[in-house]
């Protein structure tokens, strides 16, 4: 199956996730793809929490896929911004190429806020695209931050996405 994990990490968190969540996909000889959204001038935290509050995207440096159809899954995360997603998935989910009938698992990692709003706003946009989400998620900063745990939780993920009832 061909995997593409498009993310975007401002301290670390959600990077760790999607690499123990590649990791766990390749350890079933699963084809993974990974996409980290940079953008051209990072934004202060300020001014990341001031443009995710008010649903704005960033020029970003990193190439987007020109389209989603080669993938048989998509897994999408990103921070907690303000409760919602950073200027740079935003930047990603606006100009979504063609999801129609692909599988998305959406991630939301937080330090311990709500991260109700943040999945909402993910999910409304990947539907919009076409997309059918599988599975969300929100998974904290203390879990990612203990090894162990970290492998639990991605081994539970890569479980949940790939469980037959899914396909």
């Amino acid at each position: 199956m061909r995997v593409l994990l498009i993310y975007h990490s401002r301290s670390g968190v959600t990077h760790s996730l999607m690499k123990a969540i590649g990791a766990e996909l390749e350890a079933r000889n699963h084809l993974t793809t990974y996409v980290r959204l940079e953008a051209e001038r990072p934004l202060s935290i300020l001014g990341a929490c001031w443009a995710a509050l008010r649903r704005r995207g960033v020029k970003l440096r990193t190439e987007l896929p020109r389209s989603l159809m080669g993938y048989d899954l998509v897994l999408i995360a990103g921070p907690v911004h303000a409760g919602r997603p950073s200027a740079e998935l935003n930047t990603f989910l606006d100009s979504m190429p063609d999801a129609i009938g692909r599988r998305v698992a959406v991630f939301a990692t937080h330090g311990g806020g709500n991260s109700d709003e943040h999945l909402r706003s993910v999910k409304v946009k990947v539907e919009r695209a076409g997309g059918l989400i599988i599975y969300e998620d929100a998974v904290s900063r203390g879990t990612v931050s203990k090894p162990l745990e970290l492998a639990g939780c991605a081994r539970n993920i890569v479980e949940q996405v790939l469980r037959p009832s899914v396909w």
